[in-house]
């Protein structure tokens, strides 16, 4: 018994909040929706707080009083789970089960060099990727569905947990044969840009930094294609239809329509996007947690190297 609560009730709590939702979690857990739903009443009366909040054609999310309740619980069942390990003294906090979120667009750099570099420095530790946009990933945190995700956080909340990794600039790409790049161009001005047509990521929160750029610099660029997918705007690119604004540079420059497209440095001064690992709280996270923050920054890490090197060859 804590505080006249069960463990159960507990479980069952943390199970809803995850799933955002009563049903899904009754299914989850096997148990009926009313032994559920007596459960998180008892919690609530128990508590003398609310726990839950309905969201018409949503689902369930915790309140402040319950994500409050959900942070604290975590390395509470966390360790129960691990309690028959404990008393034979074979425990080993890095094991179990995480949830890493990851910035859709970010996927195709970085999801396998995780998976490989988590399995080889945690090997006790199973590990589940789901991509998100900047919308989805902070409400997952939210409710406890991923313990850390890979997201930019230039606009993130207080109430998350944040470790940067690394800061990254946007760069301008265009074709091989593009007249800066005849030009043994290197950099270029936006403003030099303006009158040229333009292909941009269409995800909303990239197409609205992109945009803030040329607002700054009073520039309406001519945009002319739109995509959500990176290697769809790199082909246009490279395919002579446009420029485009972009953060992350490719290991390669030739794209899959088989042309193949050049990065230039922006002259002005534009803000770079702060990668970072975002947990759901700013209190200490777990061990494992920690130490797949230490994995992520090591393969971001990897990867900034890697891009340099690139660079440097070309």
């Amino acid at each position: 018994m804590i505080d006249d609560a069960t463990l159960v009730q507990l479980e069952y709590f943390r199970t809803v909040v995850r799933l955002g939702s009563v049903t899904r979690a009754a299914e989850a857990l096997s148990v009926t929706q009313p032994t559920l739903s007596t459960a998180i009443a008892r919690l609530e009366r128990q508590y003398r707080i609310q726990l839950l909040t309905r969201i018409p054609r949503k689902g369930v999310e915790p309140t402040l009083a319950g994500s409050r309740l959900l942070a604290a619980l975590e390395p509470l069942l966390d360790s129960v789970g691990r309690l028959g390990s404990i008393a034979r003294g074979t425990d080993d906090p890095l094991q179990g089960e995480l949830s890493v979120g990851i910035y859709a667009p970010l996927a195709p750099f970085y999801s396998s060099t995780i998976l490989l570099e988590a399995a080889r420095l945690m090997p006790g530790v199973v590990l589940t990727l789901i991509e998100g946009d900047l919308d989805a990933l902070p409400e997952a945190l939210h409710r406890r569905q991923l313990d850390v995700a890979l997201m930019y956080a230039d606009e993130l909340t207080e109430e998350y947990g944040a470790t940067p990794l690394r800061a990254i600039a946007p760069h301008v790409v265009v074709s091989e044969d593009h007249r800066l790049v005849r030009a043994g161009r290197t950099s270029v001005s936006l403003h030099e840009l303006a009158d040229e047509p333009a292909a941009f990521l269409s995800i909303p929160h990239s197409f609205s930094r992109y945009m803030s750029f040329f607002r700054t610099l009073n520039i309406t660029p001519r945009i002319k294609y739109t995509s959500p997918s990176y290697e769809v705007i790199r082909s246009y690119v490279a395919s002579g239809l446009g420029y485009s604004l972009l953060h992350h540079q490719h290991l390669t420059h030739q794209t899959h329509c088989g042309r193949s497209l050049v990065p230039l440095r922006i002259e002005e001064d534009v803000p770079a996007s702060l990668l970072c690992a975002v947990t759901p709280a700013r209190d200490q996270p777990p061990a494992r947690t920690v130490r797949l923050i230490e994995v992520l920054g090591r393969v971001v890490e990897q990867y900034a190297a890697a891009s340099l090197l690139d660079a440097g060859r070309s």
